[in-house]
């Protein structure tokens, strides 16, 4: 996966979280669709949270961490520059 399309694919599921959240919903568990979501986001950089039914919160809170370790080019590979 290249880095630019998981930061767009990590970035919608992250908005997703955010409005979940300002709903207040964040202690929700994430639909099944954004929980295969975020697994393809997780298998993309070589990482998993460990939580089996993660909320909204959870999620979020994973993304950011997510994020930080892209940006700084510490998960290249396995994501290739792109």
């Amino acid at each position: 996966m290249t880095e630019s399309a998981w930061l767009q694919k990590a970035g919608n599921l992250h908005k997703k979280c955010v409005q979940k959240k300002a709903e207040g919903n964040g202690n929700k568990p994430l639909s099944g669709a954004d929980a295969s979501s975020l697994q393809t986001i997780q298998n993309g950089i070589n990482s998993s949270h460990g939580i089996s039914n993660i909320t909204y919160q959870q999620a979020w809170e994973s993304l950011e961490q997510m994020f930080v370790w892209v940006k700084a080019g510490q998960k290249t590979p396995p994501l290739t520059k792109g």
